[in-house]
């Protein structure tokens, strides 16, 4: 049996290359030679796979991703502001309008971020307990 997981996973990952192709369930049971069902499993298989992926990228990468939006938008915010108080007569009062209107959708993007993100984090937690739960039932 420990023979047979390096097969698969070398089965998987040309049935993988195959998908991405854009061929049919069918015509990848036929080139690897094997049943449907085994085909049908692996996807079945790779698709949870990569749900997981990306469930731990998101849980991962998120919290980072957020504060590294903020943080862009503050600068962007400070070089608003400096635009906007510039004494330099280069800069118009249609330039300024402009950074005031720039400067009040940043901080509408940054209530957004910030009035959003616990919500994502709390419901990413609530549906990795609610896995936990499904699979303590499935044992």
């Amino acid at each position: 049996m420990k023979n047979a997981k390096p097969v698969i996973d070398k089965r998987r990952q040309r049935l993988w290359t195959l998908l991405t192709k854009g061929m049919k369930g069918y015509e990848i049971a036929r080139e690897l030679n094997v049943d449907n069902s085994t085909v049908s499993r692996d996807i079945k298989f790779l698709t949870a796979q990569s749900q997981n992926y990306l469930n731990n990228l998101a849980k991962e990468t998120l919290p980072f991703m957020y504060q590294t939006s903020i943080e862009g938008i503050r600068s962007i915010l400070k070089e608003c502001w400096t635009i906007y108080q510039s004494q330099d007569p280069r800069i118009n009062m249609y330039q300024k309008i402009a950074a005031l209107k720039l400067a009040k959708e940043y901080n509408e993007a940054i209530f957004n971020l910030v009035d959003e993100g616990p919500s994502i984090m709390y419901l990413k937690q609530l549906q990795e307990k609610l896995v936990q739960i499904e699979s303590r039932q499935i044992r």
